[in-house]
């Protein structure tokens, strides 16, 4: 079977752990980091999504996008970013700093599911397109 592999970064540790659970349930493998620091930590390469907070910490979701985007090894790995700033401004940053989607909190688990699933699927396609 493949899995695929979800790294969220929020550091509202009870939300993260019910997200963690409720995507393990719909069949990914999920890991957790509590700050964007903690993130950087580990091997990003390895995941197909990225969950991310704006504010997670000294460093912002923002900044992480853009490491991560300019990095090779993990520029096209979507992000998602969850976050309970809904300003349009936030909104049009994420994207411009290279988000794939943008979910304000809170948010349906159900919703998020489905969202998570459709960037992936999208992603699976165009890598077979190529």
């Amino acid at each position: 079977m493949n899995y695929y592999r979800i790294l969220i970064v929020d550091n509202e540790i009870d939300l993260s752990k019910i997200l963690k659970i409720s995507l393990v349930n719909a069949g990914y493998k999920v890991d957790i980091a509590y700050s964007a620091q903690e993130a950087l930590m580990k091997d990003l390469s390895i995941y197909n999504l990225l969950l991310l907070d704006i504010s997670i910490g000294e460093m912002s979701g923002f900044k992480l996008t853009k490491i991560i985007r300019n990095d090779p090894k993990t520029s096209l790995i979507p992000i998602i970013f969850l976050s309970a700033n809904k300003s349009e401004n936030d909104c049009l940053t994420a994207f411009a700093t290279g988000a794939d989607d943008y979910i304000t909190k809170p948010f349906s688990i159900l919703e998020l599911i489905a969202r998570v699933s459709s960037v992936i699927r999208r992603v699976d396609s165009r890598k077979k397109t190529n």
